[in-house]
């Protein structure tokens, strides 16, 4: 059952990210939700440095379908903000915003598609990518190479966006018992998958690996 994501990358400071996170995860998420189309949501945090100043966040709105979120579109939305909104907004910094239209999943532990757009799970690994005009060789790579490294057991999921500056998103839910690969564009050890991991444009560093923050886990 394929849908469609507004996903946003972003990063907060973390003596900000209290009063942030409040408002995010009770106030702005029900408020997407609210509006029609919105089928679901989920908020998820990169797994990084304890001690770094920030840390990285990644957003997750689905729809029905692509046009959801260009009636109105996130730039339509933009302008007029209540004041609380526009404060917590202006703690974002280095935010990356794409429109995102799910091309096709596989769960790897059913040997089938998933059976709902929903991205539930506690952890996720997340990879984008600008092919550079060799789209065949990322999607042949992603069906023949990625998806049959039988450690991958959760479902995962293949993205084109309509917005932003990459064409190509690919996310992996992790099952509880999974562990992440040591890189997430690792599938067999060959050229084909050296030439792949050149198209990658975030993250900087491997793995991608992010736990949700809301909803809670059980």
């Amino acid at each position: 059952m394929a849908g469609a994501v507004w996903m946003i990358i972003y990063d907060l400071e973390r003596t900000q990210a209290d009063e942030y996170l409040r408002w995010f995860d009770e106030v702005h998420i029900p408020e997407k939700l609210a509006r029609p189309g919105y089928t679901w949501a989920a908020h998820y945090q990169v797994t990084a440095d304890d001690n770094a100043a920030d840390s990285t966040y990644v957003a997750l709105f689905g729809g029905t379908d692509s046009r959801v979120f260009s009636n109105p579109s996130p730039a339509q939305i933009k302008p007029s903000p209540p004041p609380e909104t526009r404060r917590m907004m202006a703690c974002r910094a280095n935010s990356k915003m794409l429109i995102l239209a799910e091309e096709w999943s596989w769960d790897g532990a059913a040997g089938a598609p998933a059976n709902s757009s929903n991205i539930v799970a506690e952890r996720v690994q997340l990879a984008l990518f600008d092919a550079n005009d060799n789209d065949e060789n990322l999607g042949a790579w992603l069906v023949q190479d990625y998806l049959e490294n039988p450690a991958r057991a959760g479902v995962t999921r293949k993205y084109l966006s309509s917005t932003g500056a990459v064409r190509h998103v690919l996310l992996h839910e992790l099952t509880p018992a999974e562990d992440p690969p040591d890189a997430f564009v690792a599938g067999a050890a060959n050229d084909w998958s050296a030439r792949v991991s050149g198209y990658l444009s975030y993250p900087a560093g491997l793995p991608c690996l992010a736990r949700r923050v809301w909803p809670a886990a059980d």
